[in-house]
Parts: structure tokens; C-alpha cells; sequence
């Protein structure tokens, strides 16, 4: 077995100030501190790296090789993880990753040129973190993007553990939504037996989506980048439906 050595540094740039607060994202020593406690996720179907050991700032972890797994497994497994992980009694998981960037966030849209409706969308921020507020809590792994996903046969291993907390439901299958700009609740779902709401993960999911995909095409248009085709469309989408559910919500007795 192939032995990979992963040494953790503290974050720089302006969350250089989190880097030693436990229940902040950016907090440097979580992974190490998750592996040694031996709280992470061994399958079946969805896993860590295997632990081979945990240095004062180093863990050793297996190499693991494969291709990317697809967003619709990604996102029946992720489903199945969350509804029976059991969130760990210890004082240095993350809190909700997206209200603790946005705290900190101050976009300006005159710099560059974008949809009216995504600016409005991103004006609405307080509104849509006070909804997520609202939702149940699962533990997260807070970075589930294609690039950290590695299908390996019988199991996807997840990588990049860091960023490991608790957050509202939905949280982690939106990041795998925008990567492949598709709704993939109907498969969470699946996977999760239906323990959950639907209503609430698809509120999370569309909410988390909306959000992150607004400040991202933000970042990429004021950073000369090509915003990729179908995204921006998307992103407006998740805007749109998470308004129709949120109507009929109110039309059926929900809070509002």
C-alpha cells in the first residue's frame, strides 16, 4: 500500500484569522484531529481514507486512486451517510461554513457585469440565511465537490476532510448540484430512506445552491473568468423553484 503524508498548514488570506477557532470552517488542525478520532466515515459505500497514523501536524493516509464518481451516486450515497451518521460529541466541528463566509463578504456588483436578477438574488442573503436557519442539521463534510469524490468500485472515498461540522440539510448535495448543474435531490433522497423532509432538503439545496452559485459567478466574472455554460441559468433556476416550493408551503399550512 502506498503511503501518502498530508501536512496541515493554517489557512491564509483573510480567513487567516479563523484558523485557530474551533468551530470556525477554516480551523487548521480538524482533519487531524478527526482522524485521530477515529470519526470519520469507513463505508460501506461511502468512506475516508484509510488512517495509518496522525502526526502533531502530518496524517498518513492510503493513496487512493480512481476515476471521479458520478453525481448521481455521489449524491444516493451521500444521502445514506447523513441520514445515520451520528454527529460526534467534540468541540471542534465547523459551524454552518456558508453563514460564516457571508459574514464576512462584501461583493460589489457595480465591478462587473452580470444578470439583475442574480445581484437581487444576492441582496436577499439575510433573508435566505434566516431560512436556513430554520432547517434541521446534519453532519457535513462541507467541501462535496466531484474533485473529492473517487469512485474506487464498491465504495466512493471522500477526500479532504477539513472542513468536517454540522450544517443545515441540503448543505453538501448543493455543492454537487452546481458542479453538475442538475437537481439531484430526488437521489439524496433516495438514499436517505426519506428520514428527512423533502421539503427541507430541497429548501437547503436550493437555498445553499442559489447562494454559493451567486458569489461564485461574482468571483469569476470580477477575476476575468468565462462563467461556465449553463451555470449562471441554472443558479436563477434554483432561485426560482426554491420560490415555488416556499408558495406552495404557505399554501399548505407551513410557516412562511
Amino acid at each position: 500500500m502506498t503511503v501518502v503524508s498530508k501536512r496541515c498548514r493554517p489557512t491564509t488570506g483573510r480567513h487567516a484569522h479563523a484558523a485557530e477557532a474551533l468551530d470556525h470552517w477554516a480551523y487548521w488542525r480538524r482533519e487531524l484531529l478527526a482522524y485521530a478520532a477515529d470519526v470519520l466515515p469507513a463505508g460501506p459505500g461511502l468512506r475516508a481514507p484509510r488512517c495509518l497514523g496522525v502526526g502533531d501536524d502530518t496524517v498518513y493516509l492510503e493513496e487512493v486512486v480512481g476515476p471521479r464518481e458520478s453525481a448521481e451516486v455521489a449524491a444516493h450515497r451521500l444521502g445514506i451517510w447523513q441520514a445515520t451518521a451520528v454527529v460526534p460529541e467534540v468541540e471542534w466541528l465547523a459551524g454552518h461554513q456558508l453563514a460564516q463566509r457571508i459574514a464576512v463578504t462584501e461583493l460589489d456588483w457595480s465591478t462587473v457585469s452580470v444578470d439583475a436578477r442574480v445581484e437581487r438574488l444576492w441582496g436577499r442573503r439575510g433573508e435566505f440565511l434566516d431560512r436556513l436557519e430554520t432547517l434541521p442539521s446534519v453532519l457535513s463534510h462541507g467541501d462535496f465537490h466531484p474533485g473529492n469524490l473517487v469512485a474506487t468500485g464498491d465504495d466512493m472515498v471522500v477526500l479532504d476532510w477539513g472542513t468536517l461540522g454540522v450544517a443545515p440539510i441540503g448543505a453538501d448535495v448543493a455543492h454537487l448540484m452546481l458542479a453538475a448543474r442538475t437537481d439531484l435531490t430526488d437521489l439524496y433522497l433516495d438514499g436517505c430512506r426519506h428520514r428527512f423532509d423533502p421539503a427541507d432538503v430541497r429548501t437547503g439545496a436550493l437555498i445553499t445552491a442559489a447562494l454559493v452559485g451567486a458569489s461564485r459567478m461574482h468571483w469569476m466574472l470580477d477575476n476575468d473568468y468565462a462563467v461556465a455554460q449553463g451555470y449562471r441559468d441554472f443558479v436563477l433556476e434554483c432561485a426560482a423553484r426554491l420560490e415555488r416550493l416556499e408558495s406552495r408551503s404557505c399554501r399548505f399550512g407551513r410557516p412562511c
